[in-house]
């Protein structure tokens, strides 16, 4: 956010910042009634997002962060199937061979981007996919918490977590098992923020540049606005940092 008012604010454009929920369009539609903006950045992307043919109706410019399902879409976005692919490789050649993927709701279209790349992996290593490790919907933390013990209780030698919030959570319930990480079990993320550098141990995870991301959104969105060419898709790149908690 951060990086995209500092882009506007260097073309003159004003920000303004609305929060829709999942399968609503309202605060959108009130925007564009009242003739507030002159285009849109989407910060995330869901399944059948009801917001891509509204803009696409009203002919609205906009740009979306993540994958969205209608490849016409302009967009941005790390790559996060190839950063996730290369974690998840990587734990396998360390020999961790019961790795339990545990994650948020699928109508995210990140979300998939990293079930992708986890599978990908796995194909790649000739090596298959353990289903009864695979929880995904995840969108309480008694649910989180239930799946780290689950993961546990079938044996689990890794957890992966989709983002930093849940493998905070997982390191929290580890330690109340009274299981250690890395030594009787490992820790990763397929999303990097502080407070996982901070942990101790401290967490193996992908880095994305965010400062990046909504650098180049922004640019894109008035790109678009003042009709000049974009590209349709930017994929960015991304960092696995291997630290103590996959360790073996």
């Amino acid at each position: 956010m951060r990086s995209v008012y500092q882009v506007a604010g260097d073309s003159d454009y004003d920000v303004l910042l609305t929060l829709v929920g999942e399968n609503e369009t309202r605060p959108v539609e009130r925007l564009l009634d009242n003739r507030k903006i002159d285009g849109l950045i989407l910060t995330r992307t869901l399944e059948r997002d009801p917001l891509i043919p509204l803009l696409k109706a009203r002919k609205v410019p906009f740009v979306a962060i993540g994958q969205p399902e209608d490849d016409q879409v302009l967009s941005v976005d790390h790559d996060q199937v190839g950063g996730c692919r290369e974690m998840t490789s990587l734990l396998l050649m360390k020999g961790m061979k019961h790795i339990a993927l545990l994650g948020g709701s699928m109508l995210y279209t990140v979300n998939q981007s990293r079930l992708e790349g986890f599978r990908q992996a796995y194909v790649k290593m000739g090596q298959k996919i353990d289903e009864s490790l695979l929880f995904l919907e995840l969108e309480s933390d008694d649910l989180r918490t239930s799946a780290v013990e689950l993961a546990v209780q079938r044996g689990a030698d890794c957890i992966l977590c989709m983002d930093d919030q849940v493998a905070q959570l997982a390191l929290n319930t580890l330690r109340q098992l009274n299981l250690r990480v890395p030594q009787d079990i490992r820790l990763a993320s397929l999303y990097d923020d502080e407070a996982l550098q901070g942990c101790t141990p401290q967490i193996t995870a992908v880095s994305f540049d965010a400062e990046q991301l909504g650098r180049r959104t922004a640019q894109q969105l008035l790109s678009l606005i003042r009709h000049q060419p974009v590209e349709t898709r930017t994929l960015l790149g991304y960092q696995v940092g291997l630290r103590l908690s996959t360790q073996t």
